[in-house]
């Protein structure tokens, strides 16, 4: 946890204090080293990290550029404002330091860098379209828009005419150490996780500026237009370190452990300065207490602070160790009556089916629920293009010594996903009720793995603070993480097929499991009054997933038990601050077998649908008292939470009284953004500025009007035609829901 909240930093700033950095007007005078792309193969170690990493490299390589839509957007005229904007956003992706710059003419290489891996991917697209799902098929248009991107990226990069530059900068991961888990897999590995890492920033970001209609390519180690070094020495991101033969391009803060990408662009934008070379008194602004403490928000140079470098990675940077484990999860689930669902049935599916209405469908099937925010269309490409990531072919030569190392392997995979970046993981058994049923050409999924790792990404505290929750940022926090989890679990699924185990990733476009009871049976949380979602001691219900189902042997995890039946039945406030009241005030319910809250899925599909002054909705996550910042004040109220159950009424009072919730304009940082009939990108005509509301609970409870579609009123695994929602009976199902007391009676009885 850091001492000191970033409130008050505004997010173009970043984490690091590049601001206290002397600045020069001139360029220092450096020679760069002819290089190769970088390698994503390590021949040395056959079961090494990096061997499971080039398919991604390929991708963002694949998509580094590519057709630029005919329509500018109405972009700000200030070229301050834009440069900060681009800043913000790739913070926003997670890059550890974005600057911009203009395009030094020695940065140009006459020899460009490619990736040798490119052309042995040709079959890829094909398979994507085969798994692909009516809400990504014609949306993406997979194979159309690689073949586009192929087509531009061949354009020599003189002729684009690109004028500026973002540079952004991965910063690595904490060494392993010999004899932690999954050392041998991880060792080696930083330049290739922070490469693709890097990619990932860099190609939303390039996709983004051809969406708002001005030419973009980006460049990273596996492929690039440009010199790395000559553009962080431009942008001030890097200095000349040593002289003569010694001298070499170093970060002030990262030295030279991170990795990097430009994006180069005919957008005009503010730039930033070289550094000038700096004498005591600037670096102690640089790196004096105010760095060392972390003041004003920014990252604490003093290593006890920053968990990912302080922690071994198989426990990731939050302290689950530290949470109550139980032999079953905190509410019950009757295994033998919870039913497998088609995909059919889920209600994001059935609106792009037509099932909840025209104004739904059309929002669906045309993909505008995505496409209408163009910073969230922009992950679209990269989402659509993991598919075929997902799964792989099996090394036939199994490591066998992994099967008698369960405990080793759950810790080595939990290691590895944290060291790509996830925020919480956790190992379970696949109960069979956790699979779809079927699949949306009417094909039976039977189950085909043992186990599952569940891993969270966080949204985004620091974007969450600048929202409503259901504002035009709402759809890119979930986008977003969806990405970062698609590219953790991909990763690691190709690693678990290399050590000769089948295995296989699901991602929001493609997924063969329902991610909840999964992340529920890992440990990973407990179910919150937000209904069918999960809520974690530490992020809360701020965070997307990622699963892997596999076959290697491991060591399940248990449930938590932290206290959050107890808060949730006395909080209320998600219920409270829902726009479509679809969060219950009442008690729970049992619903397919399950004890919970049950949410009305209803009401919050279709408005997350067609919200018309925002895209999507996270309004429940943004107030939620246990979306928190992660600083040291906030510890011993968490601490009360979990262990004081007589604290939680009050705590929850308290959360309102200091304004938990409510929105923080410095972090307001996108562009409110719609679309238009005709496709242009036009400004939002409305947005949702939602403040805490403070509506009566009793009031609300009485009024509520809430419908629930269990199995017999599920959809039909396959249909052409749409099969509306039968809403009546959907509420009758609620009123004569069994209350959980009745069931666990009527259990007793059997």
């Amino acid at each position: 946890m850091r001492l000191f909240s970033n409130k008050n930093r505004p997010v173009h700033m970043g984490s690091y204090p590049l601001e206290r950095l002397a600045r020069q007007s001139e360029m220092p005078d450096f020679a760069s080293v002819a290089q190769d792309a970088l390698s994503m193969k390590d021949e040395s170690n056959p079961y090494s990290l990096a061997n499971s990493m080039g398919g991604y490299a390929v991708l963002y390589d694949r998509l580094r550029d590519g057709p630029v839509v005919p329509h500018q957007a109405p972009i700000p005229e200030g070229l301050e404002e834009r440069a900060n904007h681009f800043k913000a956003s790739c913070y926003y992706m997670d890059a550890s330091m974005a600057a911009t710059c203009l395009i030094p003419d020695r940065a140009i290489l006459d020899q460009p860098i490619n990736n040798p891996d490119l052309e042995k991917v040709e079959a890829a697209e094909a398979s994507s379209r085969s798994k692909a799902n009516k809400m990504s098929e014609g949306a993406l248009q997979l194979g159309e828009m690689i073949m586009a991107a192929k087509k531009a990226a061949a354009r020599p990069f003189r002729e684009l005419g690109h004028t500026h530059a973002i540079v952004l900068l991965v910063e690595y991961a904490r060494d392993p150490k010999e004899g932690e888990p999954g050392y041998e897999w991880m060792k080696g590995t930083q330049a290739q996780r922070a490469t693709i890492r890097a990619g990932e920033v860099a190609a939303h970001t390039s996709q983004y500026l051809r969406f708002l209609g001005y030419s973009a390519r980006h460049h990273m180690a596996t492929a690039t237009d440009v010199d790395m070094d000559q553009m962080l020495l431009a942008s001030g991101l890097g200095e000349v370190v040593g002289v003569n033969g010694s001298a070499r391009v170093e970060n002030p803060y990262l030295g030279r452990r991170f990795g990097m990408a430009v994006v180069t662009t005919t957008l005009e934008m503010a730039t930033d300065q070289p550094l000038a070379p700096r004498g005591l008194v600037d670096k102690w602004k640089a790196h004096g207490p105010g760095w060392y403490f972390g003041f004003g928000g920014t990252k604490p140079g003093m290593s006890w602070a920053n968990a990912r470098d302080n922690r071994p990675h198989h426990l990731g940077p939050y302290p689950m160790e530290k949470v109550k484990r139980v032999d079953e999860p905190t509410t019950l689930i009757d295994e033998e009556n919870v039913p497998r669902i088609p995909k059919r049935h889920e209600m994001f599916n059935r609106a792009a089916f037509g099932d909840l209405g025209p104004k739904a469908h059309k929002e669906m099937s045309s993909f505008r629920f995505i496409s209408k925010n163009v910073y969230s269309h922009a992950m679209a490409p990269q989402l659509g293009a993991m598919v075929p990531l997902q799964q792989g072919p099996v090394n036939p030569n199994k490591c066998e010594e992994l099967e008698a190392t369960p405990d080793v392997n759950a810790e080595a995979l939990k290691a590895l996903c944290y060291y790509m970046g996830a925020d919480m993981v956790g190992v379970c058994k696949i109960p069979d009720y956790a699979w779809y049923s079927h699949d949306f050409d009417g094909s039976e999924i039977q189950p085909y793995h043992r186990y599952a790792v569940a891993v969270l990404v966080d949204q985004g505290y620091e974007t969450m603070e600048g929202a409503s929750g259901d504002d035009w940022v709402s759809g890119a926090q979930s986008m977003r993480a969806y990405l970062r989890a698609g590219q953790i679990c991909g990763v690691v699924s190709s690693h678990i097929r290399n050590l000769g185990y089948s295995a296989r990733s699901h991602g929001v476009m493609d997924q063969d499991v329902l991610h909840i009871p999964l992340i529920l049976q890992a440990g990973l949380g407990e179910l919150s009054r937000i209904g069918e979602l999960v809520l974690n001691p530490y992020v809360g219900p701020r965070f997307k997933s990622g699963v892997i189902t596999f076959d290697m042997p491991v060591t399940p995890d248990k449930p938590v038990d932290f206290g959050l039946q107890d808060f949730c039945e006395k909080c209320n406030k998600c219920a409270r601050e829902c726009p479509v009241t679809a969060i219950p005030h009442g008690p729970k319910i049992m619903f397919n077998g399950y004890e919970m809250w049950k949410p009305d899925v209803e009401k919050c599909a279709r408005y997350r649908i067609t919200n018309s002054g925002g895209a999507g909705c996270g309004r429940c996550m943004k107030t939620c008292p246990y979306n928190l910042e992660g600083v040291m004040k906030e510890a011993p109220f968490l601490w009360m939470a979990h262990h004081l159950p007589f604290t939680r009424s009050w705590l929850a009072r308290l959360d309102d009284k200091v304004g938990n919730g409510t929105i923080n304009p410095i972090k307001k940082w996108w562009l409110d953004m719609d679309q238009a009939e005709d496709g242009r990108i036009i400004p939002a005509p409305r947005t949702n500025k939602r403040e805490l509301s403070f509506r009566a609970t009793q009031t609300e409870a009485d009024k509520q009007v809430m419908a629930c579609y269990p199995k017999e009123l599920a959809s039909p695994p396959v249909s052409d035609v749409p099969v509306p929602l039968d809403r009546k009976a959907g509420i009758e199902a609620y009123k004569i829901a069994k209350s959980a007391e009745e069931y666990k009676a009527q259990m007793r009885g059997r």
